[in-house]
């Protein structure tokens, strides 16, 4: 069977993706579309899996986690930012990536649990050259991210701020943090067999090995190509260290704990709904 994948199009999303369609192109169509956009491909039955931003799995789960991959970081992640212009414990407003989910939710929990301010949150397509034109702080994820980071270094900017929410929750929880993972389409588990459920998982294991494995040459196309990395330099190094230092790819016992407290503050201040406690039960244990 034709599996069909649906991920995110930033370079974060490279090293799972990595070969499947170069050496399984005719059992594989990968779809990429923004995170927010992935969970309705699974509702719509138009994917057999998606890599959901975590929030949304929390709040639909779904037909199951693969076991064992995802997006984590365990610290700075560098391409999940604050930028601020006023201290953290004045902010009213912040202006959100309109592409995002979990990145939202997380920073509404920090700044709740760490510094006692509950601001109004609107999305927007953020550019680097208005972001914060006229606004006190913009959370921006992704290639765009180091857009911004670039943009601010480039005008020497002193009065805005950046906070890397890698590091906030790691120095408020000493946890890793899980953005995103691979979860199955409900329609895809209903009606797939056992053999092309395993086959998919492995096809998905073995295309992050596969890019794990090549990251130096993956860092050398992708900063060819013009992708920026750590510090919004467009150098094959500042890709490498952003993909082979940043994040993780490997979901693991300390990164499932880190979910599970994520979940449990999620629930906690009201972004997904309660009564699920056997939610994250299939990560790392098949489905």
């Amino acid at each position: 069977m034709k599996y069909r994948i649906a991920a995110v199009s930033f370079l974060n999303s490279v090293p799972l993706i990595e070969g499947l369609t170069e050496q399984d192109d005719d059992r594989v169509e990968v779809i990429t579309a923004l995170p927010s956009r992935l969970v309705e491909l699974l509702h719509a039955d138009e994917a057999d899996v998606a890599l959901l931003p975590v929030v949304e799995y929390f709040r639909w789960p779904g037909g199951g986690l693969v076991p064992g991959i995802g997006i984590a970081t365990d610290g700075a992640v560098g391409s999940v930012k604050l930028f601020a212009r006023v201290p953290l414990t004045a902010i009213a407003r912040v202006a959100v990536d309109r592409g995002s989910r979990t990145s939202v939710a997380l920073l509404r929990i920090l700044l709740a649990e760490m510094y006692g301010v509950r601001p109004d949150f609107f999305a927007v397509e953020p550019k680097a050259e208005t972001v914060l034109a006229n606004e006190e702080a913009a959370l921006v994820i992704g290639d765009r991210c180091f857009e911004v980071e670039r943009y601010l270094t480039g005008t020497g900017n002193q009065q805005v701020a950046a906070y890397d929410l890698g590091s906030l929750w790691q120095k408020f929880t000493g946890l890793p943090f899980v953005f995103a993972a691979w979860v199955f389409g409900p329609r895809f588990v209903e009606t797939a067999s056992a053999a092309a459920k395993d086959g998919l998982s492995d096809l998905l294991t073995r295309s992050r090995d596969r890019g794990l494995a090549n990251l130096a040459a993956i860092a050398e196309r992708e900063a060819a190509h013009g992708r920026l990395g750590r510090g919004g330099e467009t150098t094959p190094a500042a890709v490498l260290g952003y993909l082979g230092e940043s994040l993780r790819y490997v979901i693991g016992d300390p990164e499932q704990a880190g979910l599970r407290r994520f979940h449990e503050l999620c629930v906690k201040h009201a972004v997904v709904p309660p009564g699920r406690p056997a939610l994250l039960a299939a990560v790392g244990e098949g489905t």
